[in-house]
């Protein structure tokens, strides 16, 4: 039978509680545009090329142990910064036999899934995304026509940058209103984010 164990808050303070980033990483507000490219250390678009998970001993409380993940990226597009080769985020929760960790608020990885993630603190915090589920949009391919959509963690389309602070659940203004627009494609939204490093840029 399967066990699974959802993750709470509390549970990851004590998890890493002596690594001050820690406590960052457990926001789930949704950061502005401006703060979501500037805070992150790198931004990529990238393929999901496996996922292994393992036992791990809890630094915080000897003796105790969680379940980690290392979730290996195939890199497509350098957006910002100069990650590591390979590019392998490293963070709390997956699966292991018939036991699960969760993590409240944490985005789901699927291998062959695309994303433009914006990464941060990778190895030294519990989710090392900027805003956990904030910082990873999904890329939508048409296998037919290869043309792509951007979309956020929950789902729906992303119409503007500046959508990027809605809350999880809210619905574009845009597709609200029930314009004819469209979602921002990857290429699109990756020029976005370099206008705004080079508006940031002295």
């Amino acid at each position: 039978m399967k066990r699974h164990r959802p993750f709470p808050f509390v549970a990851l303070v004590l998890l890493l509680a002596s690594a001050a980033p820690v406590l960052h990483a457990t926001t789930v507000m949704a950061p502005p545009f401006e703060r979501l490219v500037g805070s992150a250390d790198y931004i990529v678009r990238a393929t999901v090329k496996s996922i292994t998970a393992d036992w791990r001993e809890n630094p915080a409380k000897p003796g105790e142990r969680y379940i980690g993940s290392r979730v290996e990226l195939t890199v497509l597009e350098v957006i910002k910064g100069t990650p590591p080769s390979p590019l392998i985020l490293d963070l709390v929760g997956g699966r292991v036999g018939d036991d699960e960790l969760t993590v409240d608020g944490a985005p789901r990885f699927v291998v062959g899934q695309e994303s433009i993630l914006f990464v941060k603190d990778n190895g030294r915090r519990i989710i090392p995304l900027v805003g956990m589920m904030h910082g990873r949009y999904l890329v939508r391919r048409d296998k037919r026509t290869n043309q792509d959509e951007v979309l956020r963690n929950s789902g729906q389309p992303l119409y503007s940058e500046q959508e990027v602070n809605l809350p999880e659940d809210a619905t574009s203004p845009a597709a609200a209103r029930g314009r004819q627009a469209r979602p921002l494609n990857s290429a699109e939204f990756a020029q976005r984010i370099r206008q705004r490093l080079q508006a940031d840029t002295p």
